[in-house]
């Protein structure tokens, strides 16, 4: 019996599964066809070369022995992307980039007689730095005076959000995580005043939408059915995609320094205090070799870098968007990192039909090695986390890795605790190593900020 990926179960072209590294798709006999003729006409083949489409090949079920499925069934087979994210766990910059290259694929495809029938979030994964398409069954065959059924739902996934983050401010990861990847277009209009419709993107694409919406809801007739006889020339749908793609092109969130996104410049570390936690990090990854490191308020990735330059796969997490702004826009080319936003403290729930349509950030993010720097006190003082849970949660995550240990005199510690009363008894250097020691071996210790913080190997028995 196999298998099949929870969360493809909405899809009509064909179902996903796993086998060993691989991830394969059913396709139904059409979309089989359909796809024949986009790598006939060489536009898969191109649109995989220009690093947009994730490597696809077809093979038979009778190829690969898969259970279950008559043995003529055609599949699609692709590689195992390492991290799985979502649209709600990207930063501005990973959002634009994924639209863009959701623009740019359907660009190639109208000009290859082809059109993206799908333009959602989950279609995209990012590897190598990078966004690329994966659902490669949502590219059709074009028909001359056809309508871009996605362009509401490229608003919903894309537009809307980022126009949100440019004109107004607002972090739209809740919003997305909130409604599923898709912001409904009547809510997003009610957030823009009159002042803002003439900023770009939002009179046509918001307020006139929302109104069509609502028009057509207090009509019996359908929006299928009003256009049913209307054919748009595909040159005005070129100019709509080239239109969408200058206005996202030009999006920048407000030029305002966030908390954490200028930390390096004003934490309390001295030149030997960096040297000495370089060291130690240096050390403790060579001995334990990780394949895979997680990197928790990695911030701009400082030390994400590190274990990148080592070989292993990087998973940075942070809660500060532009932090991680920062650090995608950093990466090298074909860099091994994932970065997500996201709390520690209030991780992305498993979400959907039968909560099993998307899955936990928990569930995603095994690794070897763990990076938890100056993350504990945050833990634990802000978030008010048991120090004994904060530990439990590191060791399930990895088995090993390095954690640091911020005292109460540290001047960073005193400042938050100078915002509220001192109820932790429990967060003593003393208590924290016995909680250590309790789930693994303390492999080594070293002291910065003379001795006001700690930076501990550990490794779980």
């Amino acid at each position: 019996m196999i298998a099949y990926e929870p969360g493809s179960f909405k899809d009509p072209s064909g179902r996903v599964f796993y086998l060993r590294d691989e991830v394969y798709r059913t396709l139904t006999p059409e979309a089989g066809e359909a796809l024949g003729r986009a790598w006939e006409s060489g536009l898969l083949p191109e649109l995989t070369r220009a690093g947009l489409v994730l490597e696809t090949e077809r093979v038979r079920a009778a190829e690969v022995a898969v259970p279950g499925l008559e043995g003529a069934a055609q599949l699609l087979r692709q590689p195992r992307v390492p991290v799985v994210s979502y649209a709600y766990e990207w930063s501005f910059e990973m959002l634009r980039d994924a639209a863009l290259v959701t623009l740019e694929i359907l660009e190639r495809c109208l000009a290859a007689g082809f059109l993206l029938k799908d333009a959602n979030s989950f279609n995209l994964l990012f590897l190598g730095g990078k966004p690329r398409l994966v659902d490669v069954p949502s590219i059709e065959p074009y028909q001359e005076g056809m309508l871009w059924a996605g362009y509401g739902q490229f608003c919903r996934s894309f537009l809307f959000p980022l126009l949100l983050g440019a004109h107004l401010g607002l972090e739209f990861q809740p919003l997305l995580r909130g409604t599923m990847g898709e912001l409904p277009v009547r809510e997003v209009a009610r957030l823009f005043r009159l002042r803002d419709w003439f900023k770009p993107g939002v009179l046509r694409d918001v307020v006139l939408q929302a109104r069509l919406e609502r028009d057509f809801a207090r009509r019996q007739e359908t929006l299928a059915g009003s256009v049913s006889n209307y054919r748009l020339p595909k040159e005005l749908l070129v100019a709509n995609v080239r239109r969408l793609r200058h206005i996202i092109e030009r999006l920048r969130t407000p030029n305002t320094p966030s908390e954490w996104s200028g930390y390096t410049a004003f934490h309390n570390y001295t030149d030997e205090d960096q040297r000495q936690k370089r060291v130690f990090l240096e050390r403790a990854l060579e001995e334990a070799k990780p394949a895979r490191v997680l990197d928790l308020g990695c911030n701009t990735g400082q030390y994400t870098e590190l274990a990148r330059a080592r070989g292993a796969q990087v998973v940075a997490v942070d809660v500060d968007a532009q932090a991680i702004d920062l650090l995608y826009r950093g990466l090298p080319a074909g860099a091994s990192v994932w970065p997500l936003v996201a709390n520690l403290a209030n991780p992305t729930p498993a979400m959907g039909w039968a909560l099993k349509e998307r899955r936990s950030l928990l569930d995603r993010l095994g690794s070897d090695f763990v990076l938890a720097l100056a993350l504990v006190h945050h833990l634990r003082i802000t978030a008010g986390v048991p120090l004994e849970q904060v530990v439990e949660q590191l060791f399930a995550l990895a088995p090993e890795g390095v954690v640091e240990w911020v005292d109460k005199q540290d001047s960073m510690v005193r400042r938050m605790l100078s915002l509220r009363p001192d109820v932790y008894p429990d967060y003593t250097w003393e208590n924290f190593r016995a909680l250590l020691e309790r789930h693994g071996t303390l492999v080594s210790v070293q002291e910065t900020h003379e001795g006001r913080r700690r930076l501990c190997h550990v490794r779980r028995r």
